[in-house]
């Protein structure tokens, strides 16, 4: 991934980054790059509501098992990372801040 933190990262990035499949190298530079991008917080929480939104869609979608619940395929969705939600809570404590 490129290091230039003055651009913007697309918003596949970011939702890649929201699943879990970008690299621990590539998190860290999205989380720095979160710090000082309101841009590409936006992004961040456009993206993790997409997957939030998708995620529900699937499951009401989802055939269920004799005990009611619904079955998940080998390729479902891993629950956000620790490093998102740490990183979505202080881009969300960042907006906060510049909006007062």
């Amino acid at each position: 991934m490129n290091a230039d933190l003055d651009r913007h990262f697309p918003a596949e990035v970011w939702e890649e980054y929201v699943l879990g499949m970008r690299s621990e190298e590539d998190c860290k530079l999205l989380e720095e790059h979160l710090l000082i991008c309101s841009t590409c917080q936006d992004l961040l929480v456009q993206a993790d509501e997409y997957i939030r939104i998708m995620k529900a869609a699937l499951a009401q979608d989802a055939p269920a098992d004799p005990g009611g619940k619904p079955v998940t395929g080998a390729g479902s969705r891993k629950s956000l990372s620790k490093p998102f939600k740490a990183s979505a809570a202080l881009a969300g404590g960042m907006l906060l801040a510049w909006g007062s």
